[in-house]
C-alpha cells in the first residue's frame, strides 16, 4: 500500500471517528479548511492580524521585527517599507485592499507614525493632531476608505484615541484612550482610563464616549471589536469576555475556569477568540474559539474540534472573522512552528475520486446537498482563496486558477455523483477538489489527491 493510501485512510480514519462522536457546531458549518500563509524568505513563523471579506489576511513574519506580509490567493506578498522608514508593522485591511499599520523613521528608534498603503494611491503616512509627536493605526473601516481609526501619542496625556478621514486626524477623547475596532458608520471601540485612573472598555458613537463594561466599575478592561450593527466584544479583567449591544451587557462563556477573550465580531453576531483549557490558566493552552447565539444564548466552539482534516495543527487564538465566517487565527504546526491561519467554513463533504487513476472516468461523490441542489466541482494544482463570484457574501473557493466541470444535481438524499474524465497528463500531479453549489455560494472541504 502506497504511503498516500495510508494517509488518505488516516484522514478517512478521523472523519470517521469525528462523525461517531457527536461534535457542536456553529450554524451552517459541517467543519473547517485550514491554510498556513506561510512565512517570509528568511523567517521561520508567522502571524495575523486582520483578514477582509476576499480572504485577503495582514500579518508579520518572524520576530523581533516581523517581516510585513499580505496573504492573497495563495501568495505570500511583502508590504513595501515607505521611503525613509523602518520596521514597518501591519494591523489592518480593508475591504477595498487598503492596509493600515506603523513604521518608524529611520533612526526614529521607537517613535511610530500612521501608515497606509493602498494599491492604486500608494504609501501614505497620516497626519497628526496638534501635540502629538506619534500614532499608529489599529484598523481599517471594511467598507470604504478613507475612513481609519488609530491610537495616538500626545505630550503629557498618553495614548490618545484619533480617527483619521482621509489625512486628517480628529480626537475620539481628551483622557488617556486606544482604540481597536470600528464600523463603517465610523463609531469606534477601545479602552479609556476614567475619573478613578481605571482603564475601561468603551464605545465611541456620534460624538459620545459609552463606557460598555458595567458593574463593577472598578474593574479594567477593554473593547476590541464591533461591527456594523453596533454590537460590540469586550472584557473586563474579572468578568472575562463579554457581547455589549444596546446598553445590555452578555459574559461569553470559556471552556473552563479560565477567562476567554474575544476579538472580533462579524455582522452576522459571530464573534472570534480564544479561551485557556487549563485548569491552572497557564500560558501556551489557549484554544482558537468562536460564539453563537443558539437558542437565545451564547455558544462557545473550539475551532480546533471541527478540523479533523488537518490532524497536528493547534490552533490558538481566532484574531478575527469576516461575514462569511471566515478565521484569521494563530496556531502551531505539526512541528509546533507558529504559524498564521486562513480557517474557511465548509458545508458538504467531498469523497476522494475513484479509482483514482489517470486516464480514466474518476467519480467524485458530494453529501449533506439538499435534495436537487445543483453543484459543480472545481479543481486545480495550487491552493488559493477567492469568491466563488464577486456578487456571493461568503462561499472561498480555495483553489487558485481552478477548472469547473458541469453542473449535476443531488437526489432526493442529498448526494450528487461527479464524474470527470481524467487526462493521462495527471500520472502523477497532485490535484486539489472542492465542490461548489454556486447558487447557495457554498463549499465543500477539499480534497488532495496524487493520480496514479
Amino acid at each position: 500500500m502506497s504511503v498516500r493510501h495510508v494517509q488518505t485512510l488516516t484522514a478517512y480514519f478521523l472523519i470517521a471517528v469525528g462523525a461517531a462522536v457527536a461534535v457542536a457546531q456553529p450554524t451552517g458549518v459541517t467543519g473547517y479548511e485550514v491554510i498556513s500563509i506561510g512565512v517570509a524568505p528568511g523567517r521561520d513563523s508567522s502571524s495575523v492580524e486582520e483578514l477582509d471579506d476576499f480572504a485577503r489576511v495582514v500579518g508579520g513574519s518572524g520576530s523581533p521585527f516581523p517581516t510585513p506580509v499580505v496573504w492573497v490567493n495563495g501568495q505570500l506578498l511583502i508590504v513595501p517599507t515607505p521611503e525613509g522608514y523602518e520596521r514597518p508593522q501591519l494591523a489592518g485591511i480593508g475591504s477595498g485592499g487598503v492596509v493600515v499599520g506603523k513604521a518608524t523613521l529611520i533612526g526614529g528608534g521607537s517613535v511610530f507614525h500612521p501608515i497606509v498603503w493602498t494599491a492604486t494611491q500608494g504609501i501614505h503616512r497620516l497626519g497628526l493632531l496638534p501635540g502629538m509627536s506619534r500614532g499608529s493605526t489599529t484598523c481599517c473601516d471594511d467598507a470604504r476608505w478613507p475612513s481609519l481609526v488609530s491610537g495616538g501619542y500626545c505630550f503629557g496625556a498618553g495614548d490618545v484615541a484619533t480617527l483619521w478621514t482621509g489625512t486628517r486626524a480628529s480626537q475620539l477623547s481628551t483622557q488617556a484612550s486606544s482604540v481597536y475596532g470600528v464600523n463603517e458608520l465610523g463609531h469606534a471601540v477601545g479602552s479609556a482610563y476614567n475619573v478613578q485612573n481605571i482603564q475601561r472598555p468603551v464605545l465611541w458613537r456620534d460624538g459620545q464616549m459609552i463606557d460598555v463594561g458595567g458593574e463593577p466599575l472598578d474593574q479594567s478592561g477593554g473593547a476590541s471589536g464591533i461591527n456594523d450593527h453596533g454590537e460590540v466584544v469586550a472584557r473586563l479583567t474579572q468578568v472575562g469576555a463579554f457581547h455589549w449591544s444596546a446598553g445590555v451587557r452578555t459574559v461569553l462563556p470559556a471552556i473552563g475556569k479560565c477567562s476567554a477573550l474575544a476579538w472580533a465580531i462579524n455582522n452576522n453576531g459571530v464573534i472570534a477568540g480564544e479561551s485557556n483549557a487549563d485548569p491552572r490558566c497557564a500560558n501556551g493552552q489557549q484554544h482558537a474559539v468562536v460564539w453563537e447565539k443558539q437558542g437565545g444564548q451564547f455558544q462557545l466552539f473550539d475551532v480546533n474540534d471541527l478540523i479533523p482534516r488537518h490532524p497536528g495543527v493547534r490552533l490558538v487564538q481566532a484574531h478575527d472573522i469576516n461575514d462569511a465566517g471566515q478565521i484569521a487565527a494563530y496556531g502551531e504546526n505539526i512541528d509546533g512552528d507558529g504559524r498564521g491561519y486562513l480557517v474557511t467554513p465548509y458545508r458538504f463533504l467531498l469523497s476522494d475520486p475513484a479509482p483514482g487513476i489517470a486516464g480514466q472516468p474518476n467519480t467524485i461523490t458530494v453529501t449533506g446537498l439538499l435534495p436537487d441542489q445543483r453543484v459543480l466541482l472545481a479543481y486545480g494544482t495550487r491552493e488559493g482563496a477567492q469568491k466563488i463570484r464577486p456578487s456571493c457574501p461568503g462561499g472561498t473557493l480555495l483553489i487558485r486558477d481552478p477548472q469547473t466541470s458541469p453542473i449535476v444535481r443531488a437526489d432526493a438524499d442529498g448526494v450528487a455523483t461527479i464524474t470527470v474524465n481524467v487526462p493521462n497528463a495527471a500520472h502523477g500531479r497532485t490535484i486539489r477538489m472542492q465542490a461548489i453549489a454556486p447558487s447557495e455560494c457554498e463549499i465543500s472541504h477539499t480534497v488532495t489527491w496524487t493520480f496514479e
